[in-house]
């Protein structure tokens, strides 16, 4: 997730500030003054975090940071329902020794699991809060498959107390962190684009993954740079009837990272999810942009301005199957920062986007409509 002031942070963190300190035309340079918690945004959690006798990040092998994925599709589990151990039954060992085989474990894991719970699209939102958890049984499944590193979209691996519970975190405490940490395992919040990810590991090949914190001595956790990236090139997909069908779980994966991105404002993923002709039609706007690149402009201007989103929510969603083009549209309803100064825009609007597979099976959007919603 990308690091903003005023971006969302665990209820009680310190708010993220970043404000410019220096500048090239005052001082020669520019240079960013940070103000940020070690858990802000996709962070790891080193085991310190819940308990002063435990591990700093400092104090773990950089082993536990990187390996191959693990992945468990929990998009299925309720909001704010528990991730229970029968959800994660089927994940494999952490690492590929046979049970007996004589060899000592080299203290690094060998696999990474990553939990897709789909949180990630609520990023900004009060829904957010309402994520997935893992119980005590889930957390110490994982603990008794051999894996000491643990990483999911959401905002933590145990219940988030909010203004919807009755009790707040003293009251129910961390079982998940305590059990997970009291093993030597890092946890890693707040993770996006976990369905690249999975469509990769579907596609068979193997995915390597980097979670890499900064180097900050006695600290309980960090904000890191999570990257992902395939270890083998996977072969051609299946091609169903037609040669180039969309299915219905690609055209909601490719529409949720759209929506995510946008709510993130990460302008590089969402202009990366249009095709370079793209269209776009914007009511009741005078002028709808020209191209990609002009929206891209448009959009550069708002973020400039002070513009950032605080409310994107996806409702009423339909998708349509057209062989290799399929239309999606929803209503959209969102929150914007207009200016430093706080000032707020809410829009109710109804969005049909086409999403077409190219020649080489990428999926793109290849057109955009949005108009108000009508009252």
């Amino acid at each position: 997730m990308p690091l903003r002031t005023g971006m969302p942070v665990y209820p009680g963190d310190p708010d993220v500030r970043i404000e410019s300190a220096l500048t090239v035309d005052a001082d020669g340079a520019n240079v960013l003054s940070l103000a940020i918690g070690t858990h802000s945004g996709t962070h790891a959690d080193a085991p310190r975090h819940v308990s002063d006798e435990w591990e700093a990040l400092d104090e773990l092998p950089l082993g536990l940071f990187s390996g191959a994925a693990e992945l468990v599709d929990l998009r299925g589990v309720d909001r704010g329902a528990p991730i229970t151990a029968a959800h994660l039954a089927g994940i494999a060992p952490a690492n590929n020794d046979e049970p007996g085989d004589g060899e000592p474990d080299d203290g690094g894991p060998q696999r990474i699991l990553l939990l897709r719970t789909g949180f990630a699209g609520a990023w900004g939102t009060a829904d957010y809060l309402e994520h997935p958890w893992l119980d005590a049984a889930a957390a110490q499944l994982i603990i008794d498959r051999g894996y000491r590193a643990v990483g999911l979209d959401a905002l933590s691996v145990d219940r988030t107390p909010n203004a919807g519970h009755d009790t707040g975190a003293a009251d129910h405490g961390f079982p998940a962190h305590n059990i997970l940490a009291g093993n030597g395992c890092i946890i890693v919040e707040n993770l996006t684009g976990l369905e690249q990810v999975q469509s990769t590991l579907e596609a068979g090949a193997a995915v390597e993954v980097f979670l890499f914190p900064l180097s900050i001595p006695g600290a309980d956790g960090a904000p890191i740079r999570a990257v992902a990236r395939p270890l083998a090139a996977a072969p051609p997909a299946p091609q169903l009837p037609g040669g180039r069908d969309l299915s219905r779980t690609e055209v909601q994966d490719a529409a949720d990272r759209l929506v995510a991105a946008f709510a993130a404002c990460d302008t590089d993923a969402y202009f990366a999810a249009f095709s370079a002709d793209a269209t776009f039609i914007f009511h009741p706007e005078a002028e709808s942009p020209s191209s990609r690149s002009a929206y891209r402009d448009l959009w550069h201007r708002w973020l400039e301005s002070g513009w950032r989103v605080l409310e994107c929510r996806s409702t009423e969603q339909n998708i349509q199957l057209l062989g290799a083009t399929a239309v999606f549209s929803h209503r959209v309803a969102t929150t914007v920062q207009t200016d430093h100064t706080g000032g707020r825009f809410a829009s109710d609007e109804r969005e049909t986007i086409v999403f077409h597979r190219s020649e080489d099976g990428s999926i793109h959007c290849v057109h955009e409509h949005l108009s108000l919603f009508p009252a």
